[in-house]
């Protein structure tokens, strides 16, 4: 039995890879996010105030209120001075339905890319890529406190470049996962990597609010390049440790890169077609893709939306408003690896098949998360904000199990093709992020009372009729389509290992021994006649490998005697001709 080096080890380049991706979905996302918190202080929110912000009564006006009947006890004035507007003293001159399509513009620019990224990962190698748009990230990051100060539409365009940068993350970050994990090891490394979007998205907040009220460059701004900084970083450590493949990096340890070695694919199948119509008429693809979809337009309304719910529902001061917003994306980070781990163990013990986990989790994530949703919305006030804590800290939990449900369910289904599913799966979540954010917007300017209400009963809606339609058609095996392919993938792979083992039909050797006159009747070389006969072996085992792959996988002998000085190959004891 061969030694499987530990995963869990700081001697283990695995380990370190799924980390460099974890930054560099840290990076991206930070450096996106980065506005969620930003906006709040950049913009001047008492400008085009309405009833939204209002003054937090006293411990007396309250009591006076319920005296003389009044059920509400929150003022609908406000004054800059007060309380809630403490820290929210921006000089842009934003009204809401600009600042809302800020959010929604790096979202059109991933959808330009969404497409072609994913195959351009698995084609071209995802390290390279990912470098090429994180640097743009950085540059566009470090560059937008003076493009807002410039003019709207110039970050406005921005961002939309931003988003086009972004589109590539996710396919390369999955891309090289499917070169360096084996399938043991995919859903705890996946929820190790993904990680970095809660830290991202929680920290980001928590930063920025603190941030904010540096008087230094005028606070926001140091948003900005806080986080333009931090990708600098991870460039430099994402080009000194991460390569395409274990073969390729030059850190990896000899016994770790053998134990890999035909456990990982390299590449996507050279000469083969993705099964475009397969994968659309697929229930399975179905499935994931529409979970990702209500997935992700929560998502996006939790990153970007969330500082704006405390401010304007709950009146919470700055100070608060980051470490309410830090509460989902914490409980995210922690709860997502223990329940891989939990996952992993009930697949791998034979108590659940794939599927049973993958529809357990996302059943259990879709319905936990709704319910969470509906309470949020009816049960907190500025009077018991500490509500919305709790609520936050049961949505972490709930939505952690996605990771489980249909985001295993994508990279299991045709690991062949994990870029392409992914960059499909990213086309749906941008289209969702775009709805979610153009949803808040139409809300906002119709101006519906209890807005936010509205905004959560919709995202349960979602989350209930993804849950039902995930565990009728979800699934957590590979399609027999995928089988397919996995098999034509493994005969190229054998392919290229065969062939760059060929020697090379001529050698410097021919020369001196032709000198020698070392040569046959025919006017072939000894070299070139153990090198004919090289490639002649070299030939009957690649046969020898397909036939075996193309039997469904049977056990093959292979025998070889000498015949009147040629050598004869014996298949399960038939002689090959």
């Amino acid at each position: 039995m061969q030694w499987t080096p530990p995963l869990w080890s700081w001697r283990s380049m695995r380990l370190k890879i799924a980390i460099c991706i974890g930054f560099a979905l840290y990076s991206a996302v930070s450096m996106r996010s980065s506005l969620s918190m930003g906006i709040v202080c950049m913009v001047n929110s008492t400008a085009f105030a309405k009833e939204e912000f209002v003054d937090l009564p006293s411990e007396e006006e309250v009591e006076n209120a319920a005296r003389h009947g009044i059920v509400d006890g929150c003022p609908a004035h406000i004054d800059e001075n007060t309380t809630a507007a403490v820290g929210y003293n921006g000089h842009l001159m934003w009204p809401p339905g600009r600042q809302t399509m800020l959010f929604s513009a790096n979202y059109y620019g991933a959808l330009v890319t969404m497409l072609v990224s994913g195959t351009m990962a698995d084609k071209f190698g995802p390290t390279r890529i990912l470098m090429v748009a994180i640097s743009i990230l950085i540059l566009l990051t470090l560059a937008a406190p003076t493009l807002a100060e410039f003019n709207y539409w110039v970050y406005y365009g921005s961002r939309v470049l931003l988003g086009m940068c972004e589109g590539f993350v996710i396919p390369c970050a999955n891309s090289l996962g499917g070169r360096w994990f084996p399938p043991n090891e995919k859903s705890s490394m996946a929820a190790l990597y993904t990680s970095g979007n809660q830290i991202a998205a929680g920290s980001s907040g928590l930063i920025g609010a603190w941030l904010c009220k540096v008087p230094f460059l005028g606070g926001w701004p140091v948003i900005f390049y806080m986080f333009g900084l931090i990708g600098i970083i991870w460039f430099v450590t994402w080009t000194c440790v991460v390569s395409d493949h274990p073969s390729e990096n030059r850190w990896i340890r000899s016994e770790e890169k053998e134990y890999l070695e035909g456990r990982v694919a390299k590449r996507n199948t050279k000469g083969t077609s993705i099964p475009w119509s397969k994968i659309l008429r697929s229930r399975e693809v179905h499935a994931c893709l529409f979970c990702n979809f209500t997935f992700s337009f929560m998502v996006s309304i939790n990153q970007n939306f969330l500082p704006l719910y405390f401010k304007e529902e709950l009146f919470l001061p700055l100070s608060m408003n980051g470490l309410y917003t830090v509460v989902p994306f914490l409980t995210q980070l922690i709860m997502k690896n223990i329940l891989a781990s939990a996952a992993d163990h009930l697949k791998s013990s034979g108590k659940m098949t794939p599927t049973h986990v993958v529809k357990l989790f996302q059943g259990t994530a879709a319905f936990g998360t709704a319910l969470i949703l509906v309470c949020l919305a009816l049960f907190p006030s500025c009077h018991q904000p500490w509500l919305a804590a709790v609520f936050m800290f049961l949505y972490g939990i709930f939505f952690s199990g996605g990771i489980c449900g249909f985001f295993t369910s994508l990279i299991s289904i045709a690991p062949s093709y994990t870029g392409t599913l992914s960059s499909m799966s990213m086309g749906f979540g941008q289209i969702a992020s775009i709805i979610s954010t153009n949803t808040v917007a139409a809300i906002t300017y119709q101006g519906w009372p209890h807005k936010w209400l509205i905004i959560f009963f919709i995202g349960a809606a979602l989350q209930v009729f993804s849950g039902i339609f995930f565990l009728t058609f979800g699934s957590g095996e590979p399609a027999d389509w995928g089988k397919i392919d996995q098999r034509a993938a493994k005969m190229s792979m054998i392919d290229d290992v065969l062939l760059n083992d060929l020697p090379e039909p001529f050698s410097d050797d021919d020369d001196e021994e032709r000198e020698r006159g070392d040569t046959f009747e025919t006017g072939v070389s000894p070299p070139q006649k153990r090198s004919i006969d090289r490639i002649r072996k070299i030939s009957r085992e690649a046969a020898l490998v397909r036939w075996t792959l193309s039997s469904g996988g049977e056990e093959t002998i292979m025998e070889e005697e000498e015949e009147e000085g040629e050598a004869t190959y014996y298949l399960n004891g038939r002689k090959c001709t």
